[in-house]
């Protein structure tokens, strides 16, 4: 059997291991959640929708940013798990080569990814449809831009994933990275009025600002002149930039991670 028919294996196994263990249940949940607290709480504090279509639509990203970081609770285990239940002995052992492997279990959970985004940009369309009865076009560049987001989160898991001894370390270690790591150099690097576009919880960022911005989501749920009330003054998020910024942590990522799991010793 050829290596691509192997890998289509390896992808179909393991999206049915992330069918058994009922993650992508509990996440589409979670989105679920997500949604229809913004959808029942937003208009109590402020005695209604927003007027702008666009702000609502950004705060209505909370759900597909949730299922994003889902992607860390499908890929934690996905190589040091191997290393830490020890069962890599017995599946590294196949005719079937390491980088095969990597590469399924990554499209498998990628297309669990998917799944969750689309999940969460169709429950987004159709609350815009029924409060506004329209849906901005914003909203697809969005859409690529949480794929994109999802797709680096991943790579990024793998590749701690590829450097841990145990499953839960590789998926602390991520979370640790992108939410306060990452996320504390972007503030300060914001404050400081230098450019932030590169940090990965910036490309996170960049799910919502493609509405328009921060700028715009402010004015819509703060007070006339509430801008002003900002102790600094900082750069608007570049968008395009932060797509370029997740492109090379998704590819780096990834190449990494197989360059590190082809070479890391059983035992």
């Amino acid at each position: 059997m050829s290596e691509l028919g192997k890998l289509g294996i390896v992808t179909r196994y393991e999206f049915l291991k992330h069918l058994r263990r009922r993650r992508l249940y509990v996440i589409l949940g979670l989105t679920l959640i997500a949604e229809l607290a913004v959808l029942i709480i937003l208009p109590l504090l402020m005695d209604g929708y927003p007027d702008n279509v666009l702000v609502m639509a950004a705060m209505l990203t909370v759900g597909p940013s949730l299922a994003t970081i889902g992607a860390v609770f499908f890929a934690g285990d996905a190589i040091a798990g191997e290393f830490e239940n020890k069962t890599g002995f017995i599946l590294f052992i196949n005719p079937v080569r390491r980088t095969t492997l990597v590469t399924g279990k990554y499209l498998a959970s990628t297309l669990a990814v998917i799944i969750l985004i689309v999940f969460g940009y169709a429950l987004m369309c159709i609350s815009l449809l029924a409060i506004y009865q329209e849906v901005p076009v914003e909203t697809l560049k969005s859409f690529w831009l949480c794929l994109l987001f999802g797709g680096s989160v991943l790579s990024v898991t793998f590749l701690f994933s590829s450097m841990s001894k145990g499953a839960m370390g590789a998926t602390v270690i991520t979370l640790v990275f992108i939410m306060v790591i990452s996320g504390i150099l972007e503030s300060v690097l914001m404050m400081a009025g230098e450019p932030y576009w590169w940090t990965l919880s910036a490309g996170g960022d960049s799910i919502t600002a493609a509405f328009g911005g921060f700028e715009l989501l402010m004015e819509g749920l703060m007070p006339s002149g509430g801008m002003g009330m900002m102790p600094f003054d900082f750069e608007p998020l570049d968008t395009d930039k932060a797509a370029i910024s997740l492109a090379g942590y998704l590819v780096i990522g990834f190449i990494a991670s197989l360059l590190i799991s082809r070479r890391r010793q059983l035992a």
